[in-house]
């Protein structure tokens, strides 16, 4: 029986030269379909100047709490419709741009709460925005 044996003339390995020339291929390839962008630039801030009207001064919107026993709430204040209508005329002549929010606690009644609307609208305010409690009240 003939044993044939390996020749150890020859070297066995992979020619990377084709490999090399895939990856530079391939790397051009990237470079020439890559777009390139300049970065966004942030947005120039621009603070306060001394002297100039505070961030802190902001007119705040006048809240009108209505609660389940129909009583018209302004910073803990209670007032009654007429009362109410009043202070809303007086808050107008000051300051006629003066945001109006009209809260309702979940039990609140809608009549009462869009009583306070209409005064709202008698003092001479344009806008006035409702929000409405809508969850389950605690008994």
């Amino acid at each position: 029986m003939k044993v044939i044996e390996a020749q150890h003339d020859e070297e066995s390995g992979i020619d990377v030269a084709p490999l090399i020339d895939i990856l530079f291929t391939l790397i051009i390839f990237l470079l020439l379909t890559t777009t390139f962008e300049e970065e966004e630039k942030a947005p120039e801030i621009q603070l306060p100047r001394l002297g100039g009207a505070s961030l802190a001064s902001k007119s705040r919107p006048m809240t009108i709490n209505v609660t389940q026993t129909g009583e018209y709430k302004v910073q803990d204040i209670v007032y009654s419709i007429e009362e109410l209508r009043d202070k809303l005329f007086a808050v107008h002549v000051d300051s006629p741009e003066k945001k109006i929010v009209i809260r309702g606690d979940a039990l609140a009644l809608h009549g009462k709460t869009t009583a306070a609307l209409a005064a709202a609208s008698e003092a001479g305010f344009d806008t006035a925005n409702i929000a409405w409690d809508t969850s389950t009240p605690k008994e």
